[in-house]
């Protein structure tokens, strides 16, 4: 009987595993879609969680909404950064207002293009390998949903998605964003 009870115990320890409360859906491990000024961020890269992590003293998250030279400029930007490559994703409006509750199209490329205003998303990876830009277009679309917009307390809340496209191609699809940050103007 000892040693039958010694079996199932040892059998009951080896059954415990640290991963159990790691989520297993990647939509899981994103953050929730909070309207504090949490100062978090994420989306799945073709079905696989984004995070920010990473970045040193220029940090892994940017979000600013100003009036610059006539226009307003909104653009919200996540990175994580491994060792050698770093990844970047980024939505926002370029001479575009934004406002609480409404829905934008993201069909352009105002971040890598100086010239082009519009509302866009993008994706970049960035290594030893080289540079390589993913970018919404005209027909390679998503969107982006402002759900909170507070002047107050500088807070810009929302969730988003779009496809991007590469110069040769590639897509890559952005999906189940979401994002709270404080933002500066």
């Amino acid at each position: 009987m000892k040693k039958l009870l010694l079996i199932a115990l040892t059998l009951s320890l080896y059954a415990c595993n640290s991963d159990d409360d790691k989520p297993q859906n990647p939509v899981d491990q994103l953050p929730k879609a909070t309207q504090t000024g949490a100062n978090t961020a994420g989306c799945l890269v073709n079905g696989e969680a984004f995070l920010p992590k990473g970045g040193g003293l220029a940090g892994n998250k940017n979000c600013f909404y100003q009036y610059v030279e006539g226009g307003y400029h909104f653009r919200m930007g996540l990175s994580n950064f491994s060792r050698d490559t770093s990844y970047s994703v980024v939505i926002g409006t370029q001479n575009a207002s934004i406002e609480e509750g409404e829905t934008y199209l993201l069909n352009s490329q105002p971040f890598f293009t100086n010239n082009i205003d519009g509302k866009g998303g993008g994706y970049s990876i960035s290594g030893s390998s080289g540079f390589e830009q993913y970018t919404t277009t005209s027909e390679v679309t998503g969107e982006m949903t402002i759900t909170k917009l507070d002047f107050e307390n500088h807070i810009v809340s929302g969730t988003f998605w779009f496809d991007a496209i590469n110069e040769d191609g590639k897509l890559v699809e952005i999906r189940e964003g979401r994002f709270d940050m404080k933002f500066t103007n």
